[in-house]
């Protein structure tokens, strides 16, 4: 079984980090979300985003893949919101 490559989140700082996989992703855009909150508290202007926000793709955060492009299997983004939220 695939660990399926679900996208990369949109940061200046293209890095490893920013590449969502099946197994963390749940993990990794708590931790995004955290630092999105604490960045909120301490900036004027910058809006929170919740875990929620970063998988819908109206927002722009993230970009998001229809299949894994490591094994061609169709991502259930549906089953992934429903277990990020």
């Amino acid at each position: 079984m695939c660990d399926c490559w679900l996208g990369i989140l949109n940061s200046y700082d293209q890095d490893e980090t920013n590449n969502l996989f099946t197994r963390n992703i749940k993990e990794r855009l708590e931790e995004v979300s955290q630092l999105s909150i604490a960045l909120a508290t301490i900036s004027n202007g910058f809006k929170a985003f919740s875990s929620k926000d970063y998988i819908d793709r109206r927002k722009g955060l993230a970009t998001l893949f229809n299949f894994c492009p490591l094994c061609g299997l169709k991502i259930n983004w549906s089953e992934i919101r429903k277990n990020c939220g």
